[in-house]
C-alpha cells in the first residue's frame, strides 16, 4: 500500500490506529469548515471595498480564533487517547 492509497482507506474498526485516523479526520474536517467560512467572509470584506484597518482586524481575530480552536481541539482528543489507554476494551468509534 503506498501513501495516496492509505489517504484513501476508510477509518476501519479493526485498523491499528484507528484512534489516530479518526481524530486527524475529525480535526481537518473541522479545520477546512472554518477555512471556508472565514475565507468566504474574507473575500465578502474585499468584494464590498472595506478599508484596509477593517481586514487587518478580521485576520487578527481569525489567528486569535485559530490559536483557541487549536489549543480546543489538542485538550479534546488528547482526554480521547488518554481514555482509550486507561480502557482498552472501549475500542469501538
Amino acid at each position: 500500500m503506498n501513501r495516496t492509497q492509505r489517504g484513501k482507506m476508510p477509518i476501519c474498526r479493526n485498523s491499528k490506529y484507528r484512534t489516530w485516523y479518526k481524530s486527524m479526520h475529525d480535526i481537518g474536517v473541522i479545520l477546512s469548515s472554518i477555512y471556508m467560512e472565514h475565507a468566504l467572509n474574507f473575500y465578502k470584506l474585499d468584494k464590498y471595498g472595506t478599508s484596509i484597518d477593517e481586514r487587518k482586524k478580521f485576520i487578527y481575530a481569525f489567528i486569535k480564533y485559530y490559536d483557541t480552536l487549536k489549543n480546543d481541539l489538542f485538550n479534546e482528543h488528547k482526554t480521547i487517547f488518554t481514555d482509550r489507554m486507561k480502557n482498552t476494551q472501549r475500542l469501538d468509534i
